[in-house]
């Protein structure tokens, strides 16, 4: 025997709402990790330039703190720039078949002209 409709119904709300909480723990926890490699790389230029700037030694450890500093904010800024551009909700518009066809055919016919002898 198969669900009711009601059964159908909540089944599908909680898989959703457990797909989103899923999404939700995701992204959080890229966030934190992120911070998280931001915040060394900022504790690493300190270090540096509270311990080794004077004598200008271990100077691998600038760009290499640079580095943990910025990238997760340029992650970050492509990330939100792809999801603004994202042009889903074009997609998602309903657009009637015969629309479809009509721009179809009147595409071909300016691009295919009869051959006259």
């Amino acid at each position: 025997m198969g669900l009711g409709k009601e059964q159908r119904d909540q089944t599908i709300a909680t898989s959703s709402l457990g797909e989103r909480v899923g999404r939700f723990v995701k992204t959080y926890a890229a966030r934190f990790w992120s911070f998280l490699v931001s915040i060394a790389g900022g504790v690493m230029l300190g270090w540096w330039e509270y311990e080794y700037h004077p004598s200008n030694r271990q100077l691998w450890m600038v760009p290499f703190g640079l580095i943990l500093l910025s990238t997760p904010a340029f992650i970050w800024f492509a990330v939100f720039v792809s999801d603004f551009c994202n042009c889903s909700e074009v997609d998602q518009l309903p657009v009637k078949q015969s629309d479809v066809l009509v721009r179809d055919q009147e595409r071909w016919s300016d691009d295919i002209k009869p051959n006259k002898y």
